[in-house]
This record gives structure tokens, C-alpha cells and sequence, in this order.
């Protein structure tokens, strides 16, 4: 019988290190297609794939301390993770791997390599948690079918 992954039974890594205070994890891949028309149809006679792209975006509880530029996590558990870089360190910065994987039986959702922060918002209101929301372009995403565990 087939299982459901659960978002109360996800964790976000990011460099294999947990992000415990993350409220959300999306992502996407996408294939480009170029049709391919030739004199005398009118109809596309093939879609050709010129290209792959991965991203994922999260949102993040905004812990005091604990901005996302030098991210510690709840008693500094993430080791001051710079998930998104300082102006200064854009163009060296490297590349990160991030994944979802489930807690209990260690089953990973999707694995993202090549990984580089594009953006990051804030929201803050004025009865609510603040949250930092960051998008990411990633390399290539794996899933459960992809990885060797």
C-alpha cells in the first residue's frame, strides 16, 4: 500500500543541515520546448527541447538573530548558514544542495543541486509571524527514483 509524505513529517536541508523553522517548500521543473513549423503547414510539425530548468522557493520564519544572510537556526543548529549571500560575496558565494526529506523514515522528496538564492522578501504585519520568503535556480532537482540512498 502506498504511503503519503506529509508536510508535518518534512525537513528542509540546505548543505545537510536541517532548517528547522521553515513554513513551506516549493518547486518546480520545467523543459523548454521550440516547435519546429515548415513551409507549407500550418500546423508545428515537432516541439524540440532546447533547455531544463529547476527552482524552489521557501518560506522562512523570521528568527530574531537569525537572518537569512547568516542563518543560525533555533541555539545556532544550522551552523550560521549563509543561504542567501551579502552584496560582497554575490559573485563568490558558490552553489548550495537543498532537499526535502521525510523525518521518520529518511525517504528524500526531492533534492535540489546547483543551488543559488535569486531573491528573498520579507512580509511583516501587524498581528502575524514575520516570515522571509527566498527563491532559489538550482542545477537539476532529483527525486526518490533518482537518488541511490
Amino acid at each position: 500500500m502506498a504511503e503519503v509524505f506529509s508536510g508535518a513529517r518534512a525537513q528542509f536541508f540546505i548543505d545537510d543541515r536541517p532548517v528547522g523553522y521553515c513554513a513551506g517548500v516549493s518547486g518546480e521543473e520545467a523543459i523548454d520546448y521550440e516547435p519546429v513549423s515548415t513551409l507549407g503547414f500550418l500546423e508545428v510539425r515537432e516541439h524540440i527541447p532546447v533547455s531544463y530548468r529547476a527552482s524552489l522557493s521557501a518560506a522562512f520564519f523570521r528568527l530574531i538573530d537569525s537572518p537569512l544572510k547568516k542563518y543560525g537556526g533555533k541555539f545556532g543548529q544550522a551552523g550560521n548558514l549563509k543561504i542567501f549571500p551579502i552584496l560582497d560575496d554575490i559573485l563568490t558565494s558558490g552553489v548550495l544542495k537543498a532537499a526535502i526529506q521525510e523525518r521518520l523514515g529518511g525517504k528524500i522528496l526531492a533534492q535540489f543541486t546547483g543551488v543559488r538564492a535569486a531573491s528573498k522578501t520579507f512580509d511583516v504585519g501587524a498581528r502575524g509571524v514575520v516570515s522571509e520568503n527566498c527563491s532559489f535556480v538550482a542545477i537539476r532537482q532529483l527525486d526518490e527514483s533518482e537518488i541511490d540512498v
